[in-house]
């Protein structure tokens, strides 16, 4: 096992203001076959009741209202996490992992990409089809547009490697995280071994298989089924979000 300490922050501004914002967060790691948290906790500005409960998918919940208006909303979440090595058990896994949805459809670009591959195949097959570029996709892109721009973010790795193995008849879940050595949240796969029954970690965007340095916050269908920060709020704004976050292998989890 090793011990990983963790600290994500995550700031909305607002311009005009706004009021009854309902916020619904999963910033905390969960805990898992693979990894243990050992301490934690969530601190919000403005301060707030904070309610705790577990979503469909089995992902830890932080939600709540903010009733009176405010300019900005901010979230910090630090701890200690004990991680094994990658594998999760699952004797029973949601066959719903193995269909697509509205952000994973597939064509006969994604089918081909996966032909006659294994998972691992499928991963080093997505590094190469897309060329890592910020800002010219967004949550909205599917994995047939990422893939035929070519470019895209973490997300978009996951949603094409997901695509590609539903394709060819695998369960693929879509993974929240966080990693050593990225300043914000990332995104991977697990793709379900049959043989084993476990789910093993798989990093399109890196070409590498998922082992150490990386936490999960959540899982789902694709990124809609588990987003860090959802809110709803009275008022028509403009927000923007900036969010970062350290893993370390020490105690010092100051972010610079």
């Amino acid at each position: 096992m090793e011990t990983f300490d963790y600290e994500f922050i995550t700031e909305c501004a607002f311009d005009p203001e706004v009021r009854c914002h309902s916020y619904k967060l999963r910033v905390q790691p969960m805990a898992c076959g693979c990894q243990r948290p050992v301490s934690g906790q969530v601190l919000l500005t403005p301060v707030a009741d904070v309610n705790q409960s577990v979503d469909s998918f089995g992902n830890s919940v932080i939600y709540g209202l903010i009733e009176d208006e405010h300019k900005a909303f901010s979230v910090l979440s630090k701890g200690r996490v004990e991680c094994g090595p990658y594998g999760i058990a699952d004797p029973s896994p949601a066959e719903y992992y193995r269909y697509p949805t509205p952000l994973t459809q597939c064509n006969d670009e994604l089918r081909a990409l996966a032909a006659g591959l294994d998972p691992a195949g499928t991963m080093h097959a997505t590094h190469r089809a897309l060329r890592y570029q910020r800002f010219v996709t967004t949550n909205a892109t599917t994995a047939i547009e990422a893939l035929n721009g070519g470019v895209g973010v973490c997300q978009d790795f996951a949603h094409v490697m997901i695509a590609a193995c539903r394709a060819a008849g695998y369960l693929a879940r879509y993974v929240n995280g966080m990693v050593v050595g990225e300043g914000e949240t990332h995104a991977w796969v697990e793709v379900y071994d049959a043989a084993q029954g476990l789910w093993l970690g798989y990093d399109p965007t890196f070409d590498r298989p998922v082992t150490s340095g990386y936490i999960k916050l959540a899982h789902g269908r694709d990124t809609n089924d588990c987003p860090v920060n959802r809110g709803r709020f009275f008022n028509w704004t403009t927000e923007t979000m900036t969010i970062k976050c350290k893993v370390t292998n020490d105690t010092d989890c100051d972010i610079s």
